[in-house]
């Protein structure tokens, strides 16, 4: 795009500015003269003489989102945001008509035959993976006319009620997978523990005494509880272990 110039001191002078972050291409007669780097450039009024400026500054460009089918036939709709500049303004100008928008048309292709060539799963788990692959094919067409693509990453993968119905029921059953697996976990565990307990009582009757001991205590400990002991001496005397065979 043509920047318009200033006119100065009676219309005798027209100058341009070229800031830090841009380049201008200054044509004459319609012809590229050279590249302006940045400055201030006065022409006499009768030159005939127009710049075009352009940002060599890092920019985003948003590929908003496109029903896609993927290889198992499920239609998708992705979007993806890509950071890029300008790297050669005289390319960016001269080698296609809107720069931008031939990225977007680009990115757009690119993006289309890989989402095709995915089924859902491999889409969905490879979001990384698809993006490294949008960078590495559009590198080199977008070189073609001086802009230098940096990072592409998707941004929205959008699903069909109907698919994001049936995942969310495999994310339910998932869960309650899970819980009966750490249900069952603690269970056997309670288990075992019931079992080893069971087995040192039965290879140690002390053991076995002094729990007896220990529940008569706290029956009798608690108000309005009578602790009826109809053979205390009994009680007193240490369980006998399982006779060993001769």
């Amino acid at each position: 795009m043509m920047t318009p110039m200033k006119r100065y001191a009676l219309g005798f002078c027209k100058e341009i500015t070229v800031y830090e972050y841009e380049r201008g291409l200054l044509y004459r007669g319609g012809r590229l003269e050279r590249v302006l780097e940045p400055g201030n450039y006065r022409f006499w009024a009768g030159e005939r003489v127009e710049a075009a400026k352009v940002s060599l500054r890092e920019m985003s460009r948003v590929v908003a989102g496109q029903e896609i089918l993927t290889a198992d036939r499920v239609e998708v709709r992705v979007s993806l945001v890509a950071q890029y500049r300008v790297t050669d303004p005289t390319l960016a100008l001269h080698a296609v008509e809107n720069y931008t928008e031939q990225l977007h048309q680009e990115l757009q292709l690119v993006l289309r035959d890989l989402v095709a060539g995915r089924t859902l799963d491999q889409l969905l788990e490879g979001r990384s993976e698809l993006g490294a692959e949008l960078l590495r094919q559009a590198v080199e067409p977008a070189k073609r006319y001086g802009v230098e693509l940096n990072r592409i990453g998707l941004r929205d993968v959008v699903l069909p009620r109907e698919v994001r119905e049936v995942l969310m029921l495999e994310v339910e059953a998932d869960r309650t997978g899970r819980a009966d697996l750490v249900k069952a976990r603690h269970e056997v565990a309670a288990a075992r523990a019931r079992a080893n307990t069971a087995k040192i009582l039965a290879e140690t009757p002390e053991v076995a005494r002094l729990q007896e001991l220990d529940a008569l205590v706290n029956l009798a400990g608690k108000q309005g509880n009578v602790v009826l002991l109809p053979n205390l001496a009994e009680l007193l005397v240490p369980r006998r272990g399982p006779e060993k065979p001769p």
